[in-house]
This record gives C-alpha cells, sequence and structure tokens, in this order.
C-alpha cells in the first residue's frame, strides 16, 4: 500500500509540472513576441549532452541570453544559425525557443508520465498492493 500512495504522490506531481509547463507554452503562444536569435553556443551538461544557447534582442532593443532546457547529443542546431525565440515582454526569463519540440514533447512526455504514476499506483492500491 505504501508503494501505491508514493506511485501516486510522484504521478500527480509529475502531472503537475506537465499542467504548468502547458500553462507556460499557451501563455507563450498568446501573449509572447517572436524574436530572432542566433546561436551562439552549445552548452555542455554533466550528462555529456548539450543545450542551445541562444543571444537575441527583445522589442526594445535590450540583449538577452537564454539556455534551451532541452539537451541532445546531437545539436539540432549549428552555432551561427538563427532560430526563433518567443517570450513574454517585460519577462525575459520567459524566453524558450519557438520550436514544436521545444513547447510540446516535454510537456506531453510530462503528463504522459505523471497519468502513468498515477493510474499505476491506484492500480496497485485496489489489487490491495
Amino acid at each position: 500500500m505504501v508503494l501505491a500512495v508514493v506511485l501516486v504522490l510522484i504521478g500527480l506531481g509529475v502531472l503537475t509540472l506537465g499542467v504548468r509547463d502547458l500553462s507556460r507554452v499557451r501563455r507563450l503562444r498568446r501573449e509572447g513576441l517572436r524574436a530572432v536569435g542566433t546561436v551562439t553556443a552549445h552548452e555542455l551538461r554533466p550528462s555529456g549532452s548539450s543545450s542551445i544557447v541562444v543571444d537575441y534582442r527583445d522589442d526594445l532593443g535590450v540583449p538577452h541570453r537564454m539556455t534551451s532546457p532541452l539537451s541532445s547529443y546531437l545539436p539540432t542546431v549549428g552555432v551561427g544559425e538563427p532560430v526563433t525565440v518567443r517570450y513574454v515582454p517585460g519577462e525575459p526569463a520567459s524566453a524558450h525557443l519557438d520550436d514544436r519540440r521545444e513547447n510540446t514533447l516535454g510537456t506531453a512526455g510530462l503528463v504522459v508520465l505523471g497519468v502513468g504514476f498515477t493510474v499505476a499506483g491506484v492500480a496497485l492500491a485496489l489489487r490491495g498492493g
């Protein structure tokens, strides 16, 4: 029974993160502005993968730098290449690459994982485990 409770709690926590991320993506789509940025580096992660680092200017011309929260072992965009960034005006920390993989795969993964853990916990509890 303890394992079932732990699975449900983990599932609900991950599901909450997924819903929060979905809310962020929707807000960026609704209120966000687009800016063209340039990939300036690939930041190496402890796992050996790397994230894209982008420099861009907001609508007021103020320079900003953002690092993608996603990483991969084979960078999908090379240094010096242009990318589109979406951000909420006045909130440079809201910036994310305007890319389907960046904005939907992670969110969908969190939701699916959260539902999976929650369902597994409930099923285990119903079986008496």
